[in-house]
């Protein structure tokens, strides 16, 4: 009798018969190529909602789930916000914003708070489910994960059961990796809709500017053209891109913009140029023109930008402004000298009558003939201010420079304005450490400035004060020369001002001081032509220092000033 043969082992077992490590390496490729699937979700697209949903069905679908919501957390309220949800309809569950200020204890302020997993293996059974919100939508288990980048939460990711469901650790961990690669997808589509919103904020800045922005490349090729542009010069974006930017050029200057970008090149940068351009229907224009080299990652100059303003109503505003300051030069000047006839005539005529030629003169005869030649005296003073000025402005003052002893001179200077200090018991010195110190200076503009500011230094200092003249070296081409009081000091509005023309700093009292507010602009001018500067610093309260700086040598180049 034959044996009954053994059944045959099938070399494949089933499914339900597999080994628990082949189990496992199966489930932890699927976890992995979920994974993968949204990692190039993530970084393939920038679709913040398709980024949420797909990364929600992973979940739901590689853990064998049935409902989950992504709410992501809105900056200016700070509520956690659903955006994306599976299997929950309920409208009142989806339109329930999760508050972090709230003070109750809620799940999604804790996962937020503590960065780490909530899982809730029943929830009928958690009292941190109070709303029960969940519960009516049929949901048992949940797990709520945070939704993180760089350490900062963006939102909580949740997944759930509508049957009793113990998540298991390498749930949690994928769930949690799931968490990071959306926070890290969300915060690259966030900055690339920042980017995208100031990208096209400065190309709306750039397009409506008022002045034309261009760019070229190295050959003067036109770029980029905008709508200031187009006012500016004529040409429409069409008409100028692609073409070379010569078409702005004047004739007779067609090596211009190779002179530019050499200067660009070297320089960095170019500022205030003023040009005169071509525009399309023929018609100059002047220009102030700014170009800057545009420059790839390896730093190489790869174009120029170019931003142009129109001025030309602003140079014929200015040429029209110096027609009428030279009318108004030669008028001052013409009706200066048209008085100084006759104001000699007054001085003489009274000096005669007060030295007794005309016969004696009884008290009252004597007090108003002096009260005439001190009027005519300041008058005289006022008309040469006037001559000085108009002079300066014309270009016809003639310095005679030498080698002039700074002390010595303010000395002297001093001496003839000390009894005018006297009557107001203000103290007037002359400091200085080198009494040797020598400037290149003319002597009698030197003397104009030290007068004009030493005896301002005594009329707006009040009795009893000091005035103190230092003189010193301030390296080794320069001197220095400072005149100190203890006035009552300049407002810091008004030092920008007070060496402009007829202007005098107001008086706390309101009452007009006396002059023609010319002696500072004189003093000024003077210094500048001897290619010095002057300044002031003064404090309300403390007083004023009138400074200015001169020379020591003859330079080659009378604009040079010290720094």
């Amino acid at each position: 009798m034959a044996r009954p043969t053994k059944p045959r082992r099938d070399a494949k077992k089933s499914s339900s018969k597999e080994s628990p490590h082949k189990r496992e390496r199966l489930g932890r490729t699927r976890e992995l190529a979920a994974l993968l699937t949204i990692a190039e979700t993530a970084t393939q697209s920038l679709d913040t909602d398709k980024i949420l949903q797909d990364t929600l069905d992973k979940s739901v679908d590689l853990l064998g789930l049935d409902v989950g919501d992504i709410r992501i957390l809105d900056p200016d309220t700070r509520n956690l916000v659903v955006r994306v949800a599976r299997g929950l309809t309920s409208s009142e569950f989806l339109a329930v914003k999760i508050s972090l200020d709230s003070p109750k204890r809620i799940v999604g302020k804790i996962v937020f708070e503590t960065q780490k997993p909530y899982i809730a293996t029943d929830i009928r059974k958690d009292p941190t489910f109070k709303t029960r919100t969940l519960e009516q939508e049929g949901v048992i288990s949940a797990a709520f994960v945070p939704i993180r980048s760089k350490k900062r939460v963006l939102g909580q990711l949740t997944v759930g059961s509508r049957r009793l469901h113990r998540f298991s650790k390498t749930e949690i961990d994928l769930l949690m990796a799931f968490g990071s690669q959306l926070g890290a997808a969300l915060e690259n589509a966030q900055l690339y809709e920042e980017v995208s919103k100031s990208k096209a904020y400065i190309e709306n800045l750039v397009e409506n500017a008022g002045d034309a922005i261009i760019s070229t490349d190295t050959g003067d090729r036109i770029l980029t053209w905008n709508r200031g542009a187009e006012v500016i010069f004529g040409y429409t974006k069409q008409e100028a891109v692609g073409n070379s930017l010569s078409i702005l050029l004047t004739p007779g200057h067609s090596q211009e913009l190779e002179e530019i970008r050499n200067k660009v090149v070297v320089a960095g940068v170019i500022r205030n140029l003023e040009v005169r351009r071509n525009r399309k229907d023929g018609t100059l224009i002047d220009a102030a023109v700014a170009v800057s080299p545009i420059r790839d990652k390896d730093e190489s100059v790869i174009g120029f930008l170019h931003l142009a303003k129109d001025i030309t109503e602003k140079k014929r505003y200015e040429k029209r402004l110096k027609e009428l300051d030279k009318m108004k030069s030669d008028f001052v000047s013409s009706v200066s000298h048209e008085l100084r006839t006759p104001l000699t005539a007054i001085k003489g005529s009274a000096d005669n009558m007060l030295d007794g030629i005309t016969g004696p003169l009884n008290e009252k005869q004597v007090r108003y003939l002096t009260r005439i030649k001190s009027n005519a005296d300041r008058l005289a003073r006022l008309i040469n201010d006037l001559l000085d000025l108009s002079r300066i402005e014309a270009g016809k003052i003639d310095l005679r420079p030498t080698s002039l002893p700074v002390v010595l001179l303010t000395k002297e200077v001093a001496e003839t304005l000390r009894p005018v200090a006297a009557e107001k018991l203000i103290s007037l010195e002359v400091e200085s450490p080198d009494a040797e110190v020598t400037a290149w200076a003319d002597r009698d503009k030197l003397t104009q400035v030290l007068v004009n500011l030493i005896g301002n230094a005594v009329k707006f200092t009040p009795a009893h004060g000091r005035v103190s003249v230092a003189v010193q070296r301030d390296g080794e081409e320069w001197v220095k020369v400072s005149v100190a009081d203890t006035g009552l000091g300049i407002p810091s509005e008004e030092t920008n001002r007070i060496f402009d023309r007829f202007y005098q700093v107001a008086r706390a009292d309101k009452q007009k001081t006396k002059g023609t507010g010319l002696g500072l602009a004189i003093s000024k001018a003077l210094v500048e032509l001897h290619g010095g500067k002057i300044w002031v610093e003064s404090e309300v309260g403390r007083g004023s220092s009138f400074c200015f700086s001169l020379p020591v040598r003859q330079t080659l180049n009378s604009e040079v000033s010290p720094n």
